[in-house]
């Protein structure tokens, strides 16, 4: 499949630079959207994105009618605006296909902070970023830091009932409500009628900020999921002093941004983060650390609990996995350097994979696999994944595992772990030296590249050699 960007200059007076482009798939216009290039902009730091969504009716220029615009703009942020393939898209499955691709078009062009991605939307907009998220908790992806939602149509279901129909639902999801139940509930942030069917569980980590008119008569979406998930998200701010009528009119654009600006995923890049996974996954994908590789039943969702242990308010290298339905297959992606031996604790039958940065393909030089009853499993290597022998009678769980593997992690991975050495890695390693950010045990070992034990000018160096010789 191949993606052809065209770009125009937006005929708007501005001082900061506002373009369009268009999405093209194998000679098709997909969809339009624009972005702004903040007056400030420097190619080698890096830059928050703001994503803007439209309400029902507007386009990619409606955004630019707010102060996020300006506000991106004074803070340094790039701003983008996505269309979504029409003015109602009600944020369905091929909608969020198109944004995630416009991310990562400007992430290939730019200098955006993939730690620092906020979304902001009204009324059917204002769903748009914890739909996003729920359905895109990939860490190899771009994914959500924080989201705002402005009078947001939070559970489709339940709008389209209070409507009595809604016509740009059936259009996007293939029929009402009570037809194809599914396609409203994988494309709504909740479905309070059914917490199974719903996937607000996907919201634990999403900072979400909600807010709405002072008449409108369904605040109560805000406020009813504000009560669901108050003691169980862990960053949630709900409006109780609202303002204006009904979409960005009920917003503090000032107030929204500086919210947005406390969070960022940094914490990803340590192990074992988030420490606990509990996920509704709408088709096979990843969550965090593991990922479901099967759907036994399509229109149902993927049921994941899972954490690890803690013990005196340490993580321990226990994995828990309380429930898993409607996929017989996970893969943890949890090999690390800093982690070599695990427990995995679940009393079922499952196909179980094993990966991560420390693994190659090739570099395994030792694995031991026991169960209770101290009996020996064996392994297959299949696309740098270590499956788990479940031919033998007794691979059950719960298991103890323990890898030793021949390369040192330093030379294979780079710092920020997508794979690439390139100009953020070197960005990260200056942060570091000049004290201006943080990295973790494993991500210091990745940039001693000199194996000096110190990471300094000289690694930079050799970041640099890597970078020109691939």
């Amino acid at each position: 499949m191949k993606y052809i960007y065209l770009f125009l200059i937006l005929g708007i007076p501005y001082s900061q630079e506002i373009f369009t482009d268009y999405l093209i798939i194998e000679n098709d216009t997909i969809d339009v959207f624009s972005y702004q290039i903040p007056e400030g902009y420097n190619d080698s730091a890096l830059h928050p994105l703001l994503v803007a969504f439209h309400q029902w009716g507007g386009n990619e220029n409606s955004n630019y009618y707010t102060q996020f615009d300006e506000e991106a703009n004074s803070r340094n942020w790039i701003m983008l605006s996505p269309y979504g393939g029409s003015p109602n898209n009600y944020n369905h499955q091929g909608a969020q296909n198109m944004v995630q691709n416009e991310i990562k078009w400007i992430m290939e062009h730019f200098n955006i902070d993939s730690n620092r991605i906020y979304m902001v939307g009204g009324s059917m907009g204002g769903a748009a970023g914890a739909i996003y998220s729920n359905n895109h908790l990939d860490p190899t992806k771009p994914m959500v830091a924080a989201t705002a939602s402005a009078s947001g149509i939070l559970d489709c279901e339940r709008r389209a009932i209070e409507m009595d129909g809604n016509n740009s639902m059936i259009e996007w999801f293939g029929g009402n409500w009570d037809e194809v139940p599914f396609e409203y509930h994988r494309n709504s942030a909740v479905y309070f009628a059914d917490s199974t069917q719903s996937m607000h569980f996907n919201l634990q980590h999403l900072p979400l900020y909600l807010d709405f008119g002072t008449s409108e008569p369904h605040r109560t979406h805000a406020e009813d999921l504000y009560n669901l998930i108050t003691n169980y998200n862990e960053s949630i701010w709900i409006d109780t002093e609202p303002t204006g009528s009904h979409g960005y009119t009920v917003f503090d654009e000032n107030h929204v941004c500086n919210w947005l600006s406390q969070y960022n995923l940094e914490y990803l890049n340590e192990p074992q983060q988030p420490y606990s996974v509990n996920v509704n996954l709408d088709e096979p994908s990843r969550a965090y650390w593991i990922e479901a590789t099967n759907q036994i039943t399509d229109d149902q969702f993927i049921r994941i609990n899972a954490n690890w242990s803690q013990f005196d308010g340490r993580i321990e290298e226990n994995i828990i996995l309380h429930q898993v339905n409607n996929s017989d297959s996970l893969i943890l992606h949890v090999l690390d350097q800093d982690i070599e031996n695990y427990s995995v604790n679940f009393y079922d039958s499952i196909n179980l994979g094993f990966t991560g940065p420390i693994f190659n393909g090739e570099n395994l030089i030792n694995i031991e696999i026991y169960n209770t009853m101290d009996c020996l499993l064996g392994h297959t290597i299949y696309d740098n994944i270590i499956w788990l022998d479940d031919s033998n009678s007794c691979a059950s769980l719960p298991l103890s595992l323990s890898f030793e593997f021949s390369i040192p992690p330093n030379i294979n991975n780079d710092i920020n772990q997508d794979g690439i050495w390139d100009i953020l890695d070197i960005v990260l390693v200056v942060g570091y030296i000049m004290e201006t950010n943080i990295l973790t045990e494993s991500q210091q070992l990745a940039a001693d590249l000199n194996n000096d034990e110190i990471v300094n000018i000289l690694d930079i160096v050799e970041i640099i050699n890597l970078i020109l010789n691939n």
